[in-house]
């Protein structure tokens, strides 16, 4: 089967690697150093045990392959979806079939202008992914990858699952894939925001009361919008299942982090601002959340500032 994985960062190259082990699979990137190092050297991936494993893999920069594939997987950052999915058309063919598990929401939506919905997957991963140079990572979490449709009653996901489960990779279908989305969404409005505030490894939200305490209203006026919005939870299980991810992760480090460290742009208007902005529909108040955007945005602009 031909796989493109659009996004050759710290997510997109370890699911590409995966991937490759029993498939063709070409990185694409819009980073041309980046490119130019996994033809050269290939990927290294960096295992929990410390063992290191070499892939010989393929990339090309954004825009330029013309060939469709069988699976795209996107895992450009949420920001860039709509333009890294414009730029890369050519890819996708009446029976491509696309899969998102991209942090934020809304990307589904933005893949949606260019792909017909019954042949979008959409969904999560437990997987954890820290760069440690150029086509160099180490993979710091795992778990299951959940999965589901924008088109109920599709057998997509079904397929795109069996193709991720025999390259290694836990995977499991959800007839409710919103909830999970809802839930992804609840670790990345809260870890993945404050950690890049307070530049802090993930643990240590849960070992400060003062994050954690932080983060308990991020996620409360999280659930107050999937409410409005037709997905229920029980905040003290909300809360709970992000204690969970801190507990299992605790040395590991967010994107958002991983950004702000390389002065990078991050994802927070499709994160923490999406929450905001859906907000705005159902008149439901978002005072945390609205700061936390204002204040990642203050920190994306020091990256230009430098000290005498």
């Amino acid at each position: 089967m031909k796989i493109a994985v659009l996004g050759a960062g710290a997510m997109g190259c370890l699911y590409g690697c995966y991937l490759s082990r029993k498939h063709d699979v070409l990185l694409i990137d819009a980073c041309a150093p980046q490119v130019d190092a996994i033809n050269k050297n290939g990927v290294s991936i960096t295992e929990k045990d410390g063992v290191e494993h070499h892939y010989a893999m393929k990339a090309v920069l954004s825009g330029t392959c013309f060939e469709p594939v069988d699976l795209l997987v996107v895992f450009v950052k949420s920001t860039a979806t709509y333009a890294a999915m414009e730029a890369n058309q050519a890819l996708v063919g009446p029976e491509t079939l696309v899969m998102t598990l991209q942090n934020g929401a809304g990307n589904d939506r933005d893949i949606a202008r260019f792909v017909p919905r019954e042949n979008i997957v959409i969904g999560t991963s437990k997987h954890n992914s820290v760069g440690l140079g150029l086509a160099s990572y180490r993979h710091t979490g795992s778990g299951e990858t959940t999965l589901g449709t924008m088109i109920p009653d599709s057998s997509r996901d079904r397929t795109v699952a069996a193709i991720l489960e025999e390259c290694g990779l836990e995977t499991v279908v959800s007839d409710d894939i919103q909830r999970i989305i809802w839930s992804k969404l609840f670790v990345n409005m809260s870890i993945n925001t404050l950690s890049a505030l307070l530049e802090c490894r993930i643990g240590y939200m849960i070992e400060n009361r003062y994050a954690w305490d932080f983060a308990k209203r991020i996620i409360y006026e999280g659930v107050m919008v999937a409410e409005a919005d037709g997905t229920y939870f029980d905040r003290r299980e909300a809360l709970e299942s992000v204690h969970k991810v801190c507990e299992a992760v605790p040395n590991g480090y967010a994107s958002m982090y991983q950004d702000r460290k390389n002065h990078r742009k991050t994802e927070i208007d499709k994160i923490n601002g999406a929450v905001v902005e859906q907000a705005k529909l159902y008149g439901v108040p978002t005072p945390y959340n609205s700061l936390v955007v204002d204040l990642i945005h203050a920190v994306e602009g020091t990256y230009d500032e430098k000290l005498e």
